[in-house]
């Protein structure tokens, strides 16, 4: 199996906010679907999805389909040695996986591939009456707001306007978006939908924001809620994270 993949850095940032949140996992890869990751957290409470289709890579050799168990805090150590313009090269054959990084020289470096099983999860069967989009910047420097005071993040859209909230002993955050402000690229409410959720599991995963042009939020009243990412070359990543029940 060999990938090439234009541009390093995206990977060093989704495998560094992944590692935050999953010690291993198991990348399958095959012809038709590309790479692609699914995963819950120990506690069950978050779901990961991250999807690399074949036309995204400048090189998809891949015999049949390949399931490769890896340590995804080694994975991010390696990848975080990624500058600007290095390409990623992966390949794996049975026992190793290997990272190249190409740029201004060449480095390689191999990890064992894990003997571990991947999840059968099936795909999450919701609907939303929300969905909010933003800029991918908007988004990070919303979560490092609310950070500032509170452990739970408190989503609020109507059809006028949406709100990012967070509260506790030392203080109060509320971020108020609108389509009129231009803090907004897209906006559909129910009527008034409103959830709470731990924001640390927003923080962990904010990193992958910065390889994303824009983020989507989905929700409904005391639902999951899913954020998705829109990532370079039609690649995806996205996190379900359940409601708090307070």
């Amino acid at each position: 199996m060999k990938l090439v993949f234009f541009d390093a850095r995206v990977w060093r940032y989704l495998m560094s906010a992944i590692s935050k949140v999953i010690d291993e996992g198991v990348f399958t890869v095959s012809r038709d679907e590309g790479l692609r990751f699914r995963a819950m957290d120990p506690s069950h409470v978050i779901l990961l999805d991250m999807r690399f289709p074949p036309d995204s890579f400048e090189v998809f050799d891949v015999d049949g389909e390949r399931s490769i168990g890896v340590n995804f805090e080694d994975l991010a150590k390696v990848l975080r040695r990624a500058r600007k313009e290095d390409r990623l090269e992966l390949e794996a054959d049975e026992t190793t996986f290997t990272i190249t990084l190409s740029g201004r020289g060449t480095r390689k470096f191999s990890l064992p591939i894990l003997d571990i099983s991947g999840e059968n999860i099936p795909e999450p069967q919701l609907e939303y009456k929300a969905h909010v989009k933003v800029m991918s910047d908007i988004y990070r420097d919303t979560i490092k707001d609310v950070e500032l005071v509170g452990d739970v993040l408190r989503l609020r859209a109507t059809p006028d306007e949406f709100r990012v909230l967070s509260s506790s002993e030392f203080g109060d955050a509320e971020i108020i978006f609108s389509m009129e402000s231009g803090s907004l690229l897209e906006l559909e409410a129910e009527d008034t939908q409103e959830a709470s959720y731990t924001l640390e599991y927003f923080s962990d995963l904010s990193g992958a924001s910065r390889v994303a042009d824009t983020v989507t939020i989905k929700f409904s009243s005391d639902m999951p809620v899913q954020v998705d990412h829109e990532l370079p070359q039609g690649a995806y990543f996205g996190f379900l994270v359940a409601p708090r029940v307070e």
